[in-house]
């Protein structure tokens, strides 16, 4: 992971980490240079109709104050 996260940061481009179910897992992946996540520590899978909701639902929230998980 460390090798693969230095490589892209050194051609500009960011890596995902996918399988992320843990705040731990998400320390080690941001530890390694890993820009970005996806896992059920942000969400459970769902349909593509339903992400618009959740962005949006996220923005509201993020507005009135509360954090959100970001990578």
């Amino acid at each position: 992971m460390r090798a693969v996260a230095a490589m892209a940061a050194g051609l500009g481009m960011t890596t995902t980490a996918e399988g992320v179910e843990s705040e731990a897992q998400l320390d080690a992946v941001r530890s390694e240079g890993c820009t970005e996540i996806q896992g059920y520590l942000l969400s459970e899978p769902m349909p593509a109709h339903e992400i618009a909701r959740l962005l949006l639902s996220e923005a509201v929230r993020q507005d009135a104050g509360e954090t959100a998980v970001a990578a």
